[in-house]
C-alpha cells in the first residue's frame, strides 16, 4: 500500500527546481539591473530561465513564464510610448525559445526510441 501523501502529484511537479532555477535567474538579473543602474538589455537570462520552465514543464507553462519574462524585460527610454510593441516583439522572440525547446526535446525522445 502506497503512503499517504499530504501534497497531491500534480502540486510536485509544479513546484520543480527547474521553476525556482528560473523565478531566481529572473530575480538575479533585475536586482542586477538595479545595482547597476543600467538594465540588462541581454535575451540570454531571460531565454534561460523560459527554456528551463519550458523543457520541464511544457509549452502551456513555458508560454505563460515568457509573458512573465517579457514583463519584467526592460525598455529603452528613446522608445516611450511603444512599451507594449517593445514588450511584444519581445514576448516572441521568448515564445520561439519555448516552440524550440519543445521541438528539441521531442525529437531528443524519438532519437532514443529503438
Amino acid at each position: 500500500m502506497k503512503p499517504l501523501s499530504l501534497v497531491p502529484q500534480r502540486m510536485r511537479r509544479l513546484a520543480s527546481a527547474h521553476l525556482g532555477i528560473a523565478i531566481m535567474l529572473l530575480v538575479l538579473t533585475a536586482a542586477f539591473s538595479i545595482a547597476a543602474e543600467s538594465p540588462v538589455r541581454s535575451i540570454f537570462p531571460y531565454g534561460v530561465a523560459v527554456a528551463l520552465v519550458a523543457w520541464r514543464h511544457g509549452m502551456s507553462a513555458g508560454f505563460i513564464f515568457a509573458a512573465l519574462a517579457a514583463g519584467a524585460f526592460p525598455t529603452r527610454a528613446e522608445l516611450s510610448g511603444e512599451e507594449a510593441g517593445e514588450g511584444l516583439f519581445t514576448y516572441f522572440k521568448l515564445s520561439a525559445i519555448v516552440v524550440g525547446v519543445a521541438i528539441g526535446k521531442r525529437t531528443g525522445r524519438k532519437n532514443q526510441k529503438p
